[in-house]
C-alpha cells in the first residue's frame, strides 16, 4: 500500500475559481519538499484565522502538476468554512495545509476495462484519476452525474477526459443517474475495475452494480474528519467482518466489497 508521510506547510493560492454553480476549483502551491499528492489522496486546510471554523477541511486533489509543483482541490461552497475559502484571493497570507493523506486509487494495469465514475463533488479525484491513467497509456472511460446542466464545470481539463455525462432532469446527456448509465450502457465482467467518488447512494449503487458482474469496484468515501490523520477516530465507518476503518487513515479510497454497506 502505498503511504506518504503527510507534512504541513503554508501555501499560497494561485487561483480560486468559480467553475460552476456553486463549485471552485483552488490552486495551491505546493512545497517541492513535500511528496507529490497521488490520485485519491486529500489534504486539509484551515480555513480562517479565529475560532470559527474549529475544523480543517478536507478536500481531494483534483490534480497535480509536476513541472510547476501546483495542486489543485475542487470544492463545492455549501458552509461557513468553504465560504470563507471561497472568497480567499491569490496574494494574501496563504493557507496552512497538511497533506498529502490518505490511500490512493490502486491501479491494476491488468485490467483491460478501467472505468471512472464521479458524482457531483465527487468530480476532482475522478479528474486526477482520468489523467493519471492517461499519462501511463491506460484507456478508461469517464462518466460523470450531476443534478442538472448549471453544474457542468467549465474547465478545460474537464472537457479534455471526454467524459459521458449523465443528468438527473435529462437536461444534458445520459437522462438518469450515473448508476444507470453503467447499468444500461457498459459491458462489465472480471477483467473491469470501477472507480468512483461521490454521494453515497450513488458509491452503494455503482458497488452492487460491480458486484452482481464480478467487476472490482474501488470507492473513494467522504466523511467529516476532525483531524485528518487518524487519531481521533471520529470518521469511521462499518466494515465486513466486523468492526470500523477511518476514512482518513486506511482510506478514502476502500475496495467496495469491504464496506458494510446497509450500516452507512
Amino acid at each position: 500500500m502505498y503511504m506518504t508521510a503527510p507534512t504541513q506547510f503554508t501555501s499560497r493560492i494561485i487561483a480560486n475559481d468559480r467553475i460552476g454553480e456553486g463549485f471552485y476549483e483552488l490552486s495551491l502551491a505546493w512545497d517541492r519538499y513535500v511528496p507529490r499528492p497521488m490520485p485519491g489522496q486529500f489534504l486539509t486546510v484551515r480555513v480562517g484565522g479565529g475560532a470559527v471554523p474549529l475544523l480543517r477541511r478536507p478536500f481531494a486533489f483534483a490534480d497535480f502538476y509536476e513541472a510547476s509543483s501546483i495542486a489543485t482541490v475542487i470544492y463545492l461552497k455549501r458552509g461557513p468554512g468553504t465560504e470563507l475559502l471561497a472568497a480567499a484571493r491569490p496574494g494574501g497570507e496563504g493557507l496552512d495545509v497538511i497533506g498529502p493523506l490518505g490511500t490512493p486509487f490502486a491501479v491494476d494495469t491488468n485490467q483491460q476495462k478501467h472505468v471512472i465514475a464521479g458524482g457531483g463533488v465527487g468530480l476532482g479525484p475522478m479528474l486526477f484519476l482520468a489523467s493519471a491513467l492517461k499519462a501511463r497509456g491506460v484507456p478508461s472511460q469517464f462518466i460523470f452525474g450531476c443534478r442538472d446542466q448549471s453544474l457542468i464545470p467549465s474547465i478545460k481539463k474537464f472537457a479534455d477526459a471526454g467524459p459521458r455525462i449523465c443528468t438527473d432532469n435529462g437536461s444534458v446527456g445520459f437522462h438518469g443517474t450515473v448508476a444507470d448509465c453503467i447499468n444500461t450502457n457498459l459491458s462489465l465482467d472480471a477483467n473491469t475495475t470501477i472507480y468512483a467518488c461521490g454521494p453515497l447512494p450513488m458509491l452503494k449503487s455503482v458497488n452492487e452494480i460491480a458486484q452482481s458482474h464480478g467487476a472490482r469496484c474501488l470507492v473513494s468515501l467522504e466523511a467529516v474528519m476532525a483531524c485528518g490523520v487518524g487519531a481521533c477516530v471520529g470518521c469511521a465507518v462499518p466494515v465486513v467482518g466486523g468492526g470500523y476503518a477511518r476514512v482518513c487513515k486506511e482510506g478514502p479510497v476502500f475496495d467496495g466489497g469491504e464496506v458494510m454497506w446497509e450500516r452507512m
